[in-house]
């Protein structure tokens, strides 16, 4: 399968709102020429760093026709699928397979508490619904929902096209996951970007940050897979306190950061989440200030600035 060769950094992009709450498909086409400039080996799109809940049926095809005509085949796209029902969540699979999407992304159903089996058949389902790869992403403190290596085994053994997982449990977890699941499993990272280098030393296929600061870590990523991981190292850390920055508080506060970051660099204009949403502070608006100020975004890639 493709995903047996997919690795490196695959951002999840936001999703760029107008002044009055449109989905602004040219700035999203920003955000994407953005990452592909940035040296991104992928992209990920409709998880809840795209505000993904906020989000129509029709506005999520729209979203998926303009990434993936804006990509034009430079890099595989990874288009999130959940829904609040299995014919909701295969409805947008089999959309996404049409548009020409290399795999989908099946979160959790956040429909409270299931069971083991439950579970089992909504992945099933959905992903046997396409001919595409399909991941499955494992985000419990986000979702609600934990699933663990057993229920994706279950899954796997019964669609032959899952055989991607994304995690946002840390190095440790992980290793756990690729010790239970085996080589026949790409295990991919989440978290923002917080644990890059431990997961990918760990074994991870791959980690899907976000988009706002691409650049610097695909720097990262690139300089610990030619071999140089002093250097990787010292890269990261520049970067390192901004994603820690990032990751606090809530899934509001991390997508505010993105879009206010993106709005510094140029890309979008409008760093408004989608109401209902938390207010961007001022105590964030200093301190998101303060870490930017301590990186070279303009220049070379990531300096730390005297």
């Amino acid at each position: 399968m493709p995903s047996d060769t997919w690795r490196g950094i695959y951002p999840a992009i936001c999703t760029p709102f107008t002044p009055d709450d449109a989905v602004d498909l040219d700035a999203l086409r920003r955000v994407v020429r953005f990452v592909l400039e940035g040296g991104a080996h992928g992209i990920v799109a409709f998880g809840l760093a795209g505000e993904v809940l906020k989000l129509s049926t029709d506005e999520r095809k729209a979203l998926t026709d303009t990434i993936v005509d804006e990509v034009g085949g430079a890099v595989p796209v990874f288009i999130g699928a959940s829904g609040p029902s299995i014919g909701v969540a295969i409805e947008l699979a089999r959309y996404a397979e049409r548009a020409g999407a290399s795999c989908v992304v099946l979160p959790a159903p956040m429909s409270g508490a299931l069971d083991q089996p439950t579970l089992v058949d909504y992945f099933v389902r959905v992903a046997s619904s396409v001919s595409i790869p399909a991941m499955i992403q494992d985000a419990p403190a986000y979702l609600g929902i934990g699933l663990g290596p057993a229920i994706v085994a279950r899954v796997a053994s019964a669609a032959e096209n899952v055989r991607l997982v994304k995690l946002e449990a840390g190095p440790v977890k992980m290793g756990e996951w690729i010790a239970s699941l085996g080589p026949e499993f790409s295990i991919w990272g989440g978290d923002g970007g917080v644990y890059l280098l431990d997961c990918v030393r760990t074994g991870a296929a791959g980690i899907i940050p976000g988009a706002d600061l691409i650049d610097l870590l695909v720097q990262v990523y690139e300089a610990e897979a030619e071999g140089d991981p002093v250097r990787a190292d010292e890269l990261f850390r520049a970067v390192l306190p901004i994603l820690v920055f990032q990751m606090q508080n809530s899934i509001d506060h991390y997508n505010g950061c993105a879009k206010v970051v993106l709005v510094r660099r140029g890309v979008l204009t409008n760093a408004g989440l989608r109401p209902p949403a938390a207010a961007f502070g001022d105590v964030s608006e200093l301190l998101l200030e303060q870490h930017l100020a301590r990186l070279d975004l303009a220049g070379e890639g990531v300096r730390v600035v005297d």
